[in-house]
């Protein structure tokens, strides 16, 4: 174990004060993802993904809760060995069978094998954490991710929130269309979330996307 394992695990502490900036952003993503659940095609098998999943207490209680939860297979990206553990410890506590989980970085495209083109793309807090370089290939290779009207949900906050501005003008030049836009200037962090409009794309199969820092 490493300072940074414990580093990344202790982090989401922060949830756990529930008057906090990181539990107000958390529970907009939730919600995000909870009316595109509601707006999907009823009947019909869904796709998810998390890059970069943390403990994923972002996707995971709105899989857990809403009605159309089962119906999601959803893949969870997490290279750290603490939340990993995490997650298999919260899988295993639930009825959700078709939640896979990598224990992989999330900036490989190799770990995204077999769980793309998806109807939800989340990269809750990625683009806090990436350079703007890094940022910009990652939005290039979004195609990749969505099938045609799937709903990509991002945030970012922090000392890299003043480059978010250029992921919505990368994203909304491009194949996506805005689909809701939160900002909290008081607290500082963005939630976003951009529906792809474009044709089939395939995602390059090994390919390096950004590097965590």
């Amino acid at each position: 174990m490493t300072d940074r394992d414990l580093r990344w695990f202790n982090w989401h502490s922060r949830y756990d004060d529930l008057e906090s900036a990181d539990t107000d952003r958390l529970e907009i993503v939730q919600r995000v993802l909870s009316d595109a659940l509601d707006q999907a095609p009823p009947h019909t098998s869904l796709k998810a993904v998390s890059v970069c999943a943390g403990q994923a207490r972002d996707l995971l209680p709105v899989l857990i809760n809403h009605p159309r939860g089962h119906d999601v297979s959803a893949r969870l990206v997490e290279a750290d060995p603490l939340n990993a553990s995490f997650l298999h410890g919260a899988l295993g506590s639930t009825a959700l069978r078709t939640v896979d989980l990598v224990v992989g970085d999330g900036g490989d495209t190799a770990n995204y094998r077999g769980a793309v083109p998806a109807d939800l793309v989340l990269l809750g807090g990625v683009f806090a954490n990436i350079s703007s370089a890094d940022a910009h290939r990652t939005v290039t290779a979004l195609p990749g991710f969505c099938r045609p009207g799937g709903l990509v949900v991002w945030s970012s906050y922090g000392p890299r929130l003043a480059a978010a501005d250029s992921v919505l003008s990368q994203l909304e030049n491009g194949p996506f269309q805005r689909y809701t836009l939160v900002r909290r200037t008081g607290w500082e962090f963005l939630v976003a979330a951009h529906r792809y409009t474009g044709a089939d794309s395939e995602l390059s199969p090994r390919s390096r996307l950004f590097s965590f820092s």
